[in-house]
């Protein structure tokens, strides 16, 4: 079985090679190349990766200059992974993409492994914030950031009933780029990586459930990505980490949806305020507890684990295009 991972980076002098090392280093089953697409960089992105592990000849560093309108985080991802798909030949190949801000942990190919072992098709990892980088924010933020994902993580596991048998709890409901895996016959037969300036990822997702493909939310996949408040892409994981650190109590918060809307699937009318997060984390935590014990009276065992874990997967639904 080959292993390829793409990894689009624009700008990245700093973080690249930490990015790189972690995956050259898996603790199991490492990739077999490593494909850096650096886009219209102008910090010395591939002189720093080329001077670190440039002699690594795992490492495949590509250099780009995309035009308008093309320059994109879209088009950067799908030319980094059409490369990495290029380098593999079976089927059952697999091929996975990060951000270069990121950093994989370091289980990161062999969980993946796992959740498409286990008959999917596709495999979105929990995104995690650097711990170090998020306590350098000052403490209303760093409270926001929590409670918000204290949100997340409960939703995730009241949406845990209604989901497919392969994305049973212990779930999340992150879809971004920062970890993303699937089959080179899974890649192939959505016809690529979509192109899109923003939302790249959660398209991509959403043109493997189109072909019928299963997705998995899986919880041990994890990777752990920075908190800068300037980012590459439009409409990424900074501008919501900017916007939500600076937004008055009571505005409505980009990404946090109330919990009724949450969990009825439908759209929602309205967003919550950071003011109004508090009251819906504790609703929810009560029906977290209110569905644990039913699962435990009708079944003798709690169908979906253990209460649900307060993880910090904060970037999970708030990522992508401002609505």
């Amino acid at each position: 079985m080959g292993i390829a991972v793409a990894i689009p980076a624009c700008n990245e002098a700093t973080r690249v090679v930490a990015c790189v090392g972690r995956l050259l280093r898996q603790s199991g089953r490492g990739p077999d190349i490593v494909v850096v697409l650096a886009n219209n960089c102008k910090d010395g992105t591939a002189e720093h990766l080329r001077q670190a592990v440039g002699a690594d000849p795992r490492l495949d560093l590509r250099e780009v200059s995309l035009p308008e309108p093309y320059a994109h985080v879209g088009w950067a991802r799908r030319l980094a992974m059409d490369a990495a798909a290029d380098a593999l030949s079976r089927p059952d190949d697999i091929l996975l993409t990060t951000d270069a801000d990121t950093l994989v942990a370091p289980d990161w190919i062999e969980a993946n492994l796992r959740a498409l072992r286990a008959g999917c098709d596709a495999v979105a990892g929990a995104a995690h914030l650097l711990r170090h980088e998020r306590d350098q924010f000052a403490a209303e933020h760093r409270r926001r950031l929590l409670t918000a994902g204290k949100y997340f993580t409960a939703l995730a596991y009241l949406r845990a009933e209604q989901a497919p048998p392969h994305d049973l709890w212990p779930r999340h409901d992150y879809e971004g780029g920062a970890s993303i895996a699937l089959s080179l016959a899974m890649y192939r037969a959505i016809g690529g990586a979509p192109v899109l300036p923003t939302g790249e990822d959660r398209a991509l997702f959403d043109a493997v459930r189109a072909k019928g493909g299963k997705v998995r939310h899986a919880l041990d996949v994890r990777v752990f990505t920075s908190c800068r408040l300037a980012g590459r892409a439009k409409g990424g994981t900074a501008d919501t980490l900017e916007l939500w650190g600076g937004l008055p109590a009571d505005a409505p918060a980009h990404g946090l949806t109330p919990l009724s809307a949450a969990l009825s699937g439908k759209p929602a009318d309205r967003l919550l305020s950071f003011r109004e997060l508090d009251h819906e984390l504790a609703e929810a935590k009560a029906l977290t507890r209110a569905r644990r014990a039913s699962a435990v009276n009708r079944y003798g065992v709690n169908r979906h684990g253990l209460a649900a874990p307060e993880i910090e997967s904060v970037i999970g639904c708030a990522v992508g295009e401002r609505g």
